[in-house]
């Protein structure tokens, strides 16, 4: 009794879908007028639809290319910065670079320096103060120490 009442009840459903001869039960989206079409691409110019150039990356992630969308220029790159100090170290008489490190926040740079030739402590003292100027002058976003080896 029950899989018969089941049956009849499923056959009723289907039957009922099928509607034939009936063309304006199917909502139609290009001929409705009442309501704004949210579903379809904006045609033409609107100034609601403007929003600038499109890029097809991911604007989450990270910006590697410089503060610009193709510009390099302007970035912040610490690579540059490791190289600059590394040539004003090298440029010295008294000292060479051994290895420049920032830190993960960027703002110290550490510079380790070997001695080239034998210096008492007022010239070491000396040479390592105009070492420091120096690079403070070239790099001012970083607070450098410096360590003699």
């Amino acid at each position: 009794m029950k899989k018969s009442l089941f049956f009849l009840l499923f056959s009723v459903l289907v039957l009922s879908a099928c509607q034939a001869g009936n063309e304006q039960t199917a909502y139609d989206l290009r001929n409705d007028t009442t309501n704004p079409s949210l579903m379809s691409n904006p045609s033409g110019y609107h100034p609601n639809y403007d929003v600038g150039p499109r890029s097809d990356q991911n604007p989450n992630f990270l910006n590697l290319r410089g503060t610009s969308l193709n510009d390099a220029s302007n970035r912040n790159n610490m690579g540059t910065d490791i190289d600059i100090a590394r040539d004003i170290v090298n440029r010295t008489g008294d000292f060479t670079a051994e290895s420049i490190w920032i830190n993960n926040a960027g703002d110290q740079m550490t510079v380790s320096v070997d001695r080239k030739g034998r210096l008492s402590g007022d010239e070491r003292d000396r040479a390592i103060n105009t070492l420091h100027k120096k690079l403070v002058q070239a790099l001012p976003r970083y607070d450098i120490n410096i360590r003699e080896r």
